[in-house]
């Protein structure tokens, strides 16, 4: 049984449309002047709305362009009915007011029950559309909540690292993913990853290589190691297509040794406080999950305190103008080398402003991730 709403102000056509409509099961509200249809049809949620078109007052049409506007209302069918001989002009004109259907009086009943039907029918998919889109924002929502708690809002040894981050998804789901890992014995390790696609499969993709990393905490860990056991555990887990770059480093705040991995992933640097240079870490390495086994290398470096480790996603350097004009890596080492009087999260801020002001706010198609480990 559907709610329709009858719309005339002949109370004869109101009373032929009610009888007809209940003979086949319908609950049915009339109303006499579009002004009272307006009323009922907010207070009274319905499936259908049958208005004709010459009213006093308010014609059906601008009735029709009301119901449209009003919120209870915007996606209900609304048959127009009228005396009017049918022509062209009179049926685009009710169309484009915001009507699904047409209908000249005198009508015939078959023919208005299956044009009823017909608008129910419609209804029933978009109601079935809504609900399904509904349901889809609901777990939207929760799969976002769980993925902000997957990055690191505490960070180990504070008295030692000062941490700085950035994220930004390009849809309400992302694929990039940074970490910060307490290994004990005063080692604490850096991770920008970027899985490749982006939406539902890239988030769930992150959260796989978050539980891994996490399961293989161990002061005797190293960067080459951890990386040769995440791609060995993952690549039978994900779609052969997918897979994602790494930059993995563990920094031994004892010793003042960074030893780092990049596998396929940007050029990360580090800002050398005491000569202000821009110093690249260059250590090459395949992509994750894309073979079986994979080659990387790992490098080592010294670092001092005021040395700060910047880290970061390739949709950083890959935003683009509306000239199609990429940021570059150039561009972002021209920066850095101008941020030496900064503090860390001025130098995290200034980078983002910069890439933003650079694409002039275009909407560009990438997740963008940034780390910044400044060691005291």
């Amino acid at each position: 049984m559907a709610k329709i709403l009858a719309v005339d102000d002949v109370e004869d056509n109101i009373f032929l449309l009610k009888m007809i409509l209940e003979s086949h099961g319908h609950q049915v509200y009339t109303a006499l002047n579009g002004k009272e249809a307006l009323e009922l049809a907010e207070e009274n949620p319905v499936d259908l709305i049958l208005l004709d078109l010459m009213m006093p007052d308010m014609d059906g049409m601008e009735a029709a362009r009301r119901l449209k506007s009003m919120e209870m209302t915007r996606h209900v069918p609304i048959i127009l009915l009228t005396a009017k001989k049918k022509e062209v002009h009179d049926v685009v004109e009710a169309l484009q007011s915001g009507a699904d259907e047409y209908i000249t009086k005198p009508f015939n009943e078959t023919e208005l029950i299956a044009r009823v039907g017909s608008m129910l029918r419609m209804k029933t998919l978009y109601d079935q559309v809504a609900s399904a889109h509904k349901m889809m924002e609901e777990d939207l929502s929760t799969a976002q909540y769980v993925q902000k708690t997957l990055l690191p809002v505490k960070f180990p040894y504070p008295d030692k690292i000062k941490v700085c981050a950035h994220y930004e998804a390009t849809s309400s789901l992302g694929g990039d993913y940074y970490d910060v890992i307490d290994y004990g014995d005063g080692k604490v390790g850096a991770l920008v990853a970027d899985v490749s696609g982006h939406g539902a499969s890239a988030a769930l993709i992150m959260s796989m290589i978050k539980t891994i990393m996490m399961s293989s905490i161990d002061s005797s860990a190293t960067p080459i190691k951890l990386t040769h056991l995440l791609n060995k555990r993952i690549i039978g887990m994900i779609p052969e297509e997918r897979y994602f770059t790494m930059f993995l480093a563990i920094a031994d705040l004892n010793e003042g040794k960074l030893s780092y991995v990049r596998a396929g992933h940007p050029y990360p640097f580090l800002l050398r406080k005491q000569s202000k240079s821009v110093e690249k870490l260059d250590a090459e390495g395949d992509l994750i999950a894309m073979f079986g086994k994979i080659t990387v290398k790992q490098s080592e470096v010294e670092i001092k305190p005021g040395d700060r480790l910047i880290a970061y996603s390739d949709g950083l350097i890959e935003a683009v103008d509306f000239n199609d004009k990429m940021y570059g890596i150039n561009r972002l080492v021209k920066e850095l080398g101008s941020s030496f009087a900064m503090e860390s999260d001025e130098l995290l801020n200034h980078l983002v402003k910069s890439v933003n002001d650079f694409s002039g706010g275009r909407s560009n198609d990438d997740d963008v991730a940034v780390l910044i480990i400044e060691f005291l």
